[in-house]
């Protein structure tokens, strides 16, 4: 059972129901803009999805640590981790320490 995959599950289910408007694709962060219907209401908005995307991160480097303890070390799906790593860098949070990379 690979835990950093089902913190990634989760969280991906749970933020396209609360962000049905978001698509990383075509928006470029808070200040470059967006093409179509603007997704966040205000900067608090934006500043709450960055706090929980700094929180994920914690998360998802406890999630790592045990999932390598455990034998299942790189188990996480592509679509998860791309979903997170555009989230993340639309509001400014790195994810390289958790997924490397970009």
């Amino acid at each position: 059972m690979c835990t950093v995959s089902n913190v990634g599950d989760y969280w991906k289910d749970d933020f396209n129901k609360r962000y049905p408007n978001i698509n990383p694709d075509v928006y470029r962060g808070p200040l470059q803009g967006y093409v179509g219907v603007q997704p966040f209401n205000s900067q608090e908005e934006i500043a709450k999805l960055r706090k929980e995307m700094e929180e994920l991160k914690l998360l998802l480097l406890a999630a790592k640590r045990y999932d390598e303890q455990m034998g299942e070390p790189d188990c996480e799906m592509d679509d998860k981790v791309a979903l997170i790593k555009k989230i993340a860098k639309l509001v400014g949070v790195d994810m390289k320490d958790v997924f490397g990379g970009n």
